[in-house]
C-alpha cells in the first residue's frame, strides 16, 4: 500500500521533513516514488503539490494522520476567498448618485387612479 507521509532531513536538533510517496513497508527515510511538498516546523513554512497528492490519493495512497492535518491546513490557507457582494449587485440595479428627473406630465405610478 502507498502512504503520503513525511520524510526527516535537515540537521541534527533542526529537523525539516519532505512530503513524500512510499511504499508502506519501506523505511521512513528509504527510497520513495515522488516527492510533493516541504515542510518546516521552526519556521511553519509549508509547500505542497495539492494536485499530485489528489492525484496519488485517487490511486489509493493513503495519508498519514501528520500529513492529512498538513493538507488540510494548506488547503484552507490557499483557498480562494469568497468576494464580497453588496445588496445592489444582488439586485442587479446600477448604483447612481445623481437624482433621477421625471417629466412634468408624467403620473406617478403610486397613486391609484380615481
Amino acid at each position: 500500500m502507498l502512504k503520503i507521509r513525511l520524510r526527516r532531513m535537515g540537521l541534527r536538533n533542526r529537523p525539516t521533513y519532505r512530503v513524500v510517496v512510499i511504499d508502506s513497508r519501506k523505511a521512513r527515510d528509504g527510497k520513495y516514488l515522488e516527492s510533493v511538498g516541504h515542510y518546516d516546523p521552526r519556521t511553519k513554512l509549508l509547500e505542497l503539490k495539492t494536485e499530485r497528492i489528489e492525484h496519488w490519493v485517487s490511486k489509493g495512497a493513503q495519508t498519514s494522520d501528520t500529513v492529512g492535518r498538513l493538507v488540510g491546513r494548506y488547503t484552507r490557507q490557499h483557498a480562494p476567498a469568497a468576494e464580497a457582494v453588496t445588496s445592489d449587485e444582488v439586485v442587479g440595479t446600477p448604483v447612481t448618485t445623481e437624482p433621477v428627473s421625471t417629466p412634468e406630465n408624467a403620473t406617478p405610478t403610486d397613486t391609484p387612479k380615481e
